[in-house]
């Protein structure tokens, strides 16, 4: 066993060389040329902890937002390049000039195209970076072993409310990286725009200068209920895939206590709540768009006839009067999207940002890990081998006693543990030469379809026997120092609990694990057979006082 467990380390350490062989620079998202680090989040008590997730891509989503600045800045000029080649050829049947304003005006299209695509691809990628970091962080924060406190996560610790926070909050949240790119494009557009109007006229050029500020404040006053409203949607989204969730865990029970149509009414009033909040919702939104919109079409329409009228009377040039239509064409997009921008995405990344937050700061259910001198005490007060307790209405107390240990090193397997959807051995190890060890030692031998075979989604598709054997294999797999069980072989036969009992013994009381110990709680009398040492309720008073003192 010890020559076995030889091998097996160096054959992960084997492994993680070759991985950073092929990967030498860690996790960084590449695509092609294109690269992109992790994202330099914030702390969460930071109280500008939104801002900072905004900039936390620098200085690669600099590169983005220039990229999409060329783009607007291409799009822009093409109607002051259609517009001096009607002055410069066509006024005049130049046709050598005609063709030189055509070739420009290619030139133009292939700069925008590939300065558009470079800006969107770095864009993309640093959007799914910080979207994956930001969900990263909030899944370590909801799996650490100390768990979320009551009054922590605003009140939301179902696993509906924290995956809804983990998903759709942790995307919304990242959306704020938009925020430093698309307005950067939109307000340098506009300041050109602005400037190339007034070159030809500053009555006009000052009316862009004026509109631009004047869409952005109206939007964002137009987007006042949209931030209430937003909120209230991602909690009452929550709080019904908190409930669906729930209700397919339980569906067994809810069907056993034939209480399905109370579930269904519950469901149904809170589904029908997140109806009305995304409606009210979407509608505010809705308004908001309706609102830029109509602003923009009224400052076509007064740029249009004022350049009109400056044509026929201040002298403008065709080629300038088709300019000026068309920047201010053009102008109403940036300035659209720019009032939307301020006004919609900062409201609902905010929204999703709280209570992101509000997971990353809840207080811990349970206290700080031990230290190092308190988790040896209470090994070294274990007998070394098997060690079984038959008062097993200790559990609790002994489970709350000893969360506190570092679980490298001390493990309390739980009486009914969560499986992963995948193939069995997946459940138990990664190395499938541990994951086949562990398994024969907790007798899964002769479940059909072998390590291979998929256990569905929460182990459904497996007998609570077999769940509980798998569960078993795991924890014996980690093979920590101190291995604490609670009734571990309660839902199989007494023949197949007395296997498991002998191979465990023979695993832990053997030369591959010398100073390793296995605590027992259970009156099973197959554990009471194979065990190396039996305590009463004395004897564990004594070994949990070591964690109290």
């Amino acid at each position: 066993m010890a020559v076995q467990q030889e091998q097996r380390e160096q054959q992960a350490q084997q492994a993680q060389q070759a991985q950073q062989a092929r990967h030498p620079d860690g996790r960084i998202l590449r695509s092609g040329l294109l690269s992109v680090r992790p994202s330099r989040l914030p702390t969460p008590d930071d109280p500008r902890w939104l801002l900072k997730v905004a900039f936390s891509q620098r200085p690669r989503q600099f590169l983005a937002s220039g990229g999409m600045l060329l783009g607007f800045l291409c799009n822009a000029t093409t109607s002051v390049v259609v517009g001096r080649a009607i002055d410069d050829a066509v006024a005049t049947g130049n046709g050598g000039h005609l063709f030189l304003w055509v070739g420009v005006l290619a030139l133009l299209f292939l700069l925008n195209g590939v300065s558009v695509w470079l800006g969107r691809r770095f864009l993309e990628m640093i959007l799914q970076q910080v979207s994956h970091d930001v969900r990263t962080a909030v899944t370590d924060r909801i799996q650490d072993p100390r768990g979320i406190g009551r009054e922590g996560a605003g009140g939301e610790r179902t696993a509906g409310g924290l995956l809804s926070i983990a998903s759709t909050d942790a995307n919304k949240a990242a959306d704020i990286i938009v925020m430093t790119v698309f307005p950067v494009a939109e307000l340098g557009s506009i300041l050109y725009v602005a400037a190339v109007v007034l070159t030809v006229d500053w009555r006009l050029g000052l009316a862009v200068l004026l509109g631009a500020p004047a869409v952005v404040l109206l939007s964002v006053r137009a987007a006042r209920p949209l931030r209430s409203r937003a909120g209230a949607r991602q909690q009452a989204l929550a709080r019904t895939a908190s409930v669906a969730t729930d209700a397919v865990q339980g569906l067994r029970i809810i069907k056993g206590l034939g209480v399905v149509s109370t579930m269904k009414a519950r469901y149904h009033g809170y589904s029908e709540k997140a109806y009305h909040a995304t409606v009210a919702a979407n509608a505010a939104e809705a308004r908001l768009t309706a609102t830029t919109q109509s602003i923009g079409a009224v400052y076509v329409v007064a740029v249009g006839v004022a350049a009109g009228w400056l044509a026929l009377h201040d002298g403008l040039t065709v080629g300038q009067l088709i300019t000026v239509v068309g920047l201010s064409q053009y102008v109403v997009h940036p300035m659209t999207m720019l009032g939307r921008n301020f006004a919609t995405r900062v409201a609902t990344s905010a929204a999703s940002a709280r209570r992101v937050v509000s997971v990353l700061t809840a207080p811990y259910a349970t206290p700080d890990e031990a230290a190092d001198a308190e988790t040896q005490a209470l090994i070294d007060a274990m007998p070394v081998g098997v060690t079984v307790v038959r008062d097993i209405a200790r559990a609790g107390e002994v489970t709350e006693a000893l969360l506190r240990m570092p679980r490298h090193r001390v493990i309390v397997a739980p009486h009914a543990a969560d499986l992963f959807d995948g193939p069995l051995r997946d459940n138990v190890h990664p190395d499938p030469v541990v994951a086949a060890e562990a398994l024969e030692v907790a007798d899964c031998a002769d479940i059909p379809g072998g390590p291979d075979r998929p256990v569905g989604e929460g182990g459904r598709r497996l007998s609570g026997g077999q769940r509980q054997r798998v569960a078993l294999a795991r924890a014996i797999a980690a093979d920590p120092e101190l291995l604490v069980l609670t009734d571990p072989t309660t839902a199989v036969d007494s023949v197949t609990e007395q296997h498991i009992a002998e191979r465990v013994a023979a695993r832990y009381t053997g030369s591959g694990h010398p100073a390793h110990r296995v605590l027992v709680l259970s009156e099973a009398p197959a554990w009471q057979v194979v065990a190396t040492t039996r305590w009463d309720a004395v004897d564990l008073d004594e070994a949990l006082a070591e964690v109290h003192a």
